[in-house]
Order: C-alpha cells, then structure tokens, then sequence
C-alpha cells in the first residue's frame, strides 16, 4: 500500500512541485476548482484503464508459466515478484511478452514503444518545469535566458543519470527508485495541509472566500473536513507505514545473482535513509532560519521563513499572476513585478 500510495503521487504530482508550477502560470480568474477535480479523475481513470491492460498479461503469465514450472500456481502472482517481473520487469519483459503473443505483434510492439517515450517525456517535462521554475523564482541564473536555464538542469541531470545505464545501473535505479520518495513526498503535503488548515485560522476563510468570487464555486464543508483532518491522518500514516521498516528493500537478506536477485550491502541502507531523510532536513532548516532583519520578503519569495508560512503567504496575497504575465526569459531575468514575487513563496517549498 506503500508503495501504490508513493505511486499515485508521482503519478498526480502531489508534493512533488509540478502541480504547483503549473499552476502559476494560471490566469487569475481560471476555473481551478474544476481543474483540480478533472485532473484528478483523469489520472485515477487512467490507472483504473491501465489496470485492465497490467493484471491480464500477468495473469495470462502466470497461467502460461503453471504449465512449465510446477512451482508456479496458475491463480497466484505473487510467484511472478519472485523471477523479476515487477517493476522495470513488468515494463520491459512481462508485457514485451505479452505483445509478442498477440496477433500483428509488430505493430503492437510500436506503439507500446511509441507508449513509453511520450510517458517518459511527458515526466521529463514534469520534472524539469518544477526544477527550473524554482530555480528561476529564487534568482538562480537570473542573467540567462530561460532556455538556457532549462538546458543546463537537463545536462546535469543527464550526468547524474548516466550511473543508471552502467553495469551496476538496476541496482542504483532500485535503490533510487525505493529510497528517494520514502517519505519526503508524504511531508509536503503533510506541510501543504498543515498550512492550509492549521498554520492560520484565517487562511482558509480567505482561500474560501476568494475561491468564491473567482470561480464562482463554493468550496463545501466535506472539502473542509478533508483537507482538514481526513488527508493529514492518511499522510501520517503513511509517514508511518514507510519509516516502520528499517530496511525496506531487504538488503540484509539479500543475495546474488543466480542464488537471489541482486545483492546490496549493508551500508546501503543507512546511505539510503541519508538520502530519503535529506529533503526533510533542509525542509526544517529553511522552516527556522529567520529572515535577515533587512530582508524584504516579497523580494526575497524564496527564502520564506517557514514552510507552512509559505503556503498560507500565498493565500493571503492581494494578487495572482495573470496569464498575460508571461514568465518568459526576459521576465524573469528584468525583475519580477510585486505579484510575481509573492507568488514565488509557494515555490520556495
């Protein structure tokens, strides 16, 4: 459950930063209520389709692999996490399998390989517009064009990258992939929920209020309730659920190759938690370290005081970016006007 939760929010980008980038970009008056609810029901719709495509192949897998090996039980896929194919398995030998079995396998086999580039891409744009967009609104590169800016996060995060395709690359994409968003991602929006409902009494009313006039829909007590106290329990559970295991990828047990399915030493765990637990600990050092005394913090957006303070800054601000305010390059590079630099507080999460 863990890890179908890490899953959806990646999958939403909640306390990832891309929704909120996003959204600054929206006009002042946008539907966003709508908007928050339509994406929402998309992506859920799109797992729900995509779960009618995942559990048949690996269905039909397992019933095909009963027949070969007694091990293997015709009604059970637990048996398929025990030969690799979970995870990258699913996507590159399950499911490759599966098309290789199907009627004009050729065909399939393009566009499922056309499927994973614009999934890739689509991510990439994600997670680059949430890097860069940051990066811009605390003045980081403020003489180059945003092009420029763009093209320098994708270089070194290229670099980086290139530890996943050595010979040793499953093994740090595994760790990667299990370590990174343990619990970081649950905190955010713990954080964002906290400052919502609790930093202030008066953020919600005036979240509420202006909600109200500016797309004329009346954000109901069920809303409320939700943000309030249902999403805070469930983030903190799973904060909970992820922190309970100390090693959560069993490196202790774990074995090589052709014994086990990979072996990690025992090191890896605790360099794993320095890692997950890092972004939490610049989250509490930016949260208590005061402004300076000379500090204008609508110019300074991101070195917001506190990050619950962030969120409900933002909700307290007189004025939202309009969509004609492009943040180009020569915006971001001349100056941001008042607006835009208040808005740069959510950011700084």
């Amino acid at each position: 459950w863990g890890r179908a939760a890490t899953q959806v929010f990646y999958s939403l980008g909640v306390g990832v930063g891309s929704l909120v980038a996003y959204a600054s970009y929206g006009e002042r008056h946008s539907d966003y209520t709508c908007d928050a609810v339509t994406v929402s029901l998309t992506d859920t719709g799109t797992s729900i389709l995509a779960s009618f495509v995942v559990f048949p192949v690996l269905g039909f897998l397992a019933h095909e692999l009963s027949g070969v090996n007694p091990c293997f039980k015709g009604d059970s896929l637990g048996s398929l996490s025990d030969i690799g194919l979970q995870g990258t398995g699913l996507t590159f030998i399950a499911l490759p399998i599966a098309i290789s079995r199907m009627p004009g396998a050729f065909f399939w086999a393009i566009l499922f390989l056309l499927m994973m580039f614009c999934l890739g891409i689509d991510s990439e744009f994600a997670i680059v517009e949430s890097v860069v967009t940051v990066l811009a609104d605390a003045g980081v590169g403020h003489s180059w064009p945003r092009p420029a800016l763009s093209g320098v996060v994708c270089l070194v995060s290229y670099v980086i990258g290139l530890v996943f395709v050595t010979r040793g690359g499953i093994y740090w994409f595994q760790f990667f992939d299990t370590y990174a968003s343990l619990v970081a991602m649950f905190v955010v929006t713990g954080m964002e929920c906290f400052g919502l409902m609790w930093f202030r009494s008066e953020t919600w009313r005036k979240f509420a209020t202006r909600t109200k006039e500016w797309t004329g829909r009346e954000l109901k007590a069920p809303l409320k309730a939700s943000w309030k106290f249902v999403c805070p329990i469930l983030v903190v559970l799973l904060i909970v659920l992820s922190v309970v295991t100390v090693d959560p990828m069993d490196s202790s047990n774990s074995r090589r190759f052709p014994q086990g399915t990979g072996y990690y030493p025992a090191w890896s765990i605790w360099l794993g938690w320095i890692m997950a637990l890092l972004p939490i600990l610049l989250l509490l050092i930016f949260a208590v370290l005061p402004l300076p005394p000379d500090s204008d913090p609508a110019a300074e957006g991101a070195k917001c005081p506190s990050i619950a303070a962030a969120v409900a800054s933002t909700i307290e601000t007189e004025e939202a970016v309009d969509s004609s305010h492009s943040r180009s390059a020569c915006s971001a590079a001349k100056g941001r006007n008042k607006d835009a630099a208040e808005d740069a507080n959510v950011l700084s999460i």
